[in-house]
């Protein structure tokens, strides 16, 4: 059944990952990237960078601990890592889904709050912290990690948490936002995050969520 398959998919991408903070600078405004052979652009939004100098191997090491997805686009808060922070990925097994935006949110977000969607739900983090911790050794490790499904719209089916990073330097607390959408007929999460104490709300995670999926384009 296609909602449950990519329902599997797309709740792989809610892994949680925190790497030590470092420097950015500002880089070109439009980052382009490729998903199933098609290529697409997103303008990277104000305030953030894509990786660059040190931070370019750390934003290799986090994306090699998502072993179901593709990461697309690391952007981080310039001048940190790890802090607040885009990813968008697609499923390394995802094929093109001939249907119409709309009615593939409507059926992801159905899916998802089935009995069947939400034990997705709880094997997707399982998976997601045995590979992290697999990863890096044990030196990174998820925990407590809460999701609830957090509505749809237009240009996204949405998914919310918060969970905890532990590492030898102590815990952070992290929450996020996914949006599962359908660009040009290839499935993408936009995934938001940002640590606790940073003062940004679900809702405002959520509304960087949608501007940032709804300006990836085709071409």
């Amino acid at each position: 059944m296609i909602g449950m398959r990519y329902v599997t998919l797309a709740l792989a991408a809610l892994a949680l990952a925190a790497a030590p903070g470092g420097a950015a600078a500002q880089t070109r405004e439009v980052h382009r990237f490729t998903v199933g052979g098609k290529a697409f652009t997103v303008p990277v939004p104000n305030g953030y960078c894509l990786p660059s100098g040190p931070t370019v191997e750390l934003a290799q090491g986090v994306a090699a601990l998502d072993t179901m997805n593709f990461t697309h686009a690391n952007l981080d808060r310039c001048g940190t890592f790890g802090e607040d922070y885009v990813h968008i990925k697609s499923p390394r097994q995802s094929q093109s889904v001939p249907i119409p935006r709309a009615d593939f949110i409507a059926l992801i977000a159905r899916e998802v709050q089935t009995a069947s969607g939400q034990q997705l739900v709880e094997d997707a983090i399982e998976k997601a912290g045995r590979d992290v911790a697999a990863g890096t050794d044990n030196e990174i490790q998820l925990d407590n990690t809460v999701p609830r499904f957090f509505g749809q719209d237009d240009v996204c089916a949405y998914m919310a948490m918060t969970g905890d990073v532990v590492t030898a330097g102590g815990t952070a607390k992290i929450r996020g936002v996914i949006c599962m959408t359908l660009v040009n007929s290839e499935f993408m999460n936009v995934n938001v995050y940002a640590l606790e104490g940073k003062g940004i709300t679900d809702a405002q995670l959520k509304a960087r969520a949608r501007t940032i999926a709804a300006s990836i384009a085709a071409g």
